[in-house]
Parts: structure tokens; C-alpha cells; sequence
């Protein structure tokens, strides 16, 4: 998606860049889809691979989400 991204043994190191679309890969965490679907509010193009997840903390997150659009 294009961020310009080091990762180190305790952390990482982030340096701003443009993004572009792609696929938000969740592995099944909650916490990585609504990651994603904040990034994708900002970014044209950005798929969350599995927004279902959200619902462990948000029952019918999606829904919501589409709702609002």
C-alpha cells in the first residue's frame, strides 16, 4: 500500500509516504480490521481482507459501517 516501513527487533520505524489501495490483511484480529477500515476512510482503493472480524468487539460492524455511506 506503500508506506515506507522499518521493522526492528523492538519496534518500528515509520517515515511518512502516499498510500495507494490494496488489501488490508486483518489475520483474523479485530484490532487489524479496524485498523484498516481507518485507513481505508483516508485512502481510495483500500479492501480490509476480513472486516467480519470486527465483530468480536463491534457486533455488526459492517453493517454500521455501510450504513454510513
Amino acid at each position: 500500500m506503500g508506506a515506507d516501513v522499518d521493522e526492528h527487533p523492538d519496534g518500528l520505524s515509520i517515515r511518512p509516504a502516499a498510500l495507494t489501495g490494496g488489501v488490508f490483511h486483518t489475520y483474523a484480529d479485530h484490532r487489524m480490521a479496524h485498523a484498516g477500515v481507518i485507513v481505508g476512510a483516508a485512502v481510495p482503493g483500500v479492501l480490509v481482507e476480513d472486516v467480519a472480524t470486527t465483530s468480536k468487539t463491534f457486533p455488526d460492524f459492517a453493517g454500521f459501517w455501510s450504513g454510513l455511506f
